[in-house]
């Protein structure tokens, strides 16, 4: 088990910032290769230093050169260690190949956590070694002899990277060497239930659907959304899509019989007073509702006209009574 150290620092005035330290110490006769990584703050200065032991078989699996590794969809053999002949005492003059491959639906995560070779000389125009990282699609994600900044993470596009250290340094040389780790990242789509298909799914997340007339077992949904984690594994496995009437008669066979079961309406008949006699009752209240504001209308348009006929037949007869009475005088 790789030793955790945990210590305060009282310096003041820092600033924020994350920092990554390489050290070479030796404990009980082992050589430890200490990755620190800092993290900086004014309130807490609190530094996590993580030693890894070079001569773990279990976090440094791989210092063969020319080798295919497959890497495993999720578990514990889905990520692991590469470094070079003789790291991190020194490297040998040779030329190194790994060969990294995932399931083809999956990428490669590779990051480099220690880059130390013999740098470009001062009568010199490129690197004598370097390291090179790869794509299966003729992209160079990487290539150099320098100390990158690190941890310097690498993404394949596709399902296959090549890694390649080449030192055409005679003899060995005073430099550790590469050490690097790698990773499959992504979730394997699962596959579709019975009688379901898949939808739609990207990096993260993935649609399920049961076909007509049938549901998931278990939520009785047609739809399903599965997410996929850091650890390459979705968060729930598929259930078999069953058929939807056999759900009901399953739910209404698992289901406790009630006191009040004869005053519940069933299933059916409930769907019926819904869909049916509530929105009928809603449009025979609309047309009442009209007839009675027509028949307002009528009467109130009646009474005027006979009004207007009442106020028409008074004024001619208040005349003739004017005339016959200037003719009697």
């Amino acid at each position: 088990m790789p030793y955790q150290i945990m210590f305060i620092d009282k310096t003041t005035k820092l600033q924020h910032h994350v920092q990554l330290l390489l050290i070479r110490l030796n404990i009980k006769n082992k050589d430890w290769i200490v990755f620190a990584k800092i993290y900086v703050t004014n309130q807490n200065d609190l530094k996590r230093i993580k030693l890894i032991s070079t001569d773990d078989p279990y976090l440094l699996s791989i210092h063969y050169c020319n080798r295919e590794v497959y890497i495993a969809e999720n578990g514990s053999d889905s990520e692991g260690y590469i470094r070079t002949p003789g790291y991190p005492h020194f490297y040998v003059g040779d030329e190194c190949r790994w060969k990294l491959r995932v399931n083809p639906e999956q990428k490669i995560r590779v990051t480099l956590l220690d880059v130390s070779l013999r740098s470009i000389g001062p009568f010199e125009n490129e690197c004598t070694d370097y390291v090179s990282v790869e794509d299966s699609n003729g992209d160079i994600l990487l290539s150099t002899c320098e100390q990158v900044d690190l941890p310097s993470r690498l993404t394949s596009a596709t399902d296959t990277m090549d890694i390649l250290v080449e030192a055409r340094s005679k003899g060995a040389f005073p430099k550790r060497g590469v050490l690097l780790h790698y990773k499959s990242i992504g979730c394997v789509t699962l596959p579709a239930p019975s009688n379901g298909y898949l939808v739609y799914r990207n990096e993260d997340v993935a649609h399920y659907m049961c076909n007509v007339n049938f549901v998931f077992e278990d939520t009785l949904q047609r739809a399903r959304v599965v997410w996929c984690y850091n650890d390459n594994r979705w968060n729930e496995t598929l259930p078999s899509c069953i058929e939807e009437a056999a759900s009901k008669v399953a739910g209404n066979d698992s289901a406790p019989e009630s006191p009040d079961k004869d005053t519940k309406l069933p299933h059916n008949e409930a769907n019926m007073i819904v869909d049916i006699v509530i929105p009928s009752l809603l449009i025979a209240a609309l047309f009442i509702g009209n007839a009675f504001i027509v028949l307002i209308i009528y009467k109130y348009r009646k009474r005027k006209t006979e009004d207007l006929e009442d106020e028409f037949n008074t004024i001619p007869l208040s005349v003739n009574g004017a005339h016959s009475a200037g003719n009697a005088v």
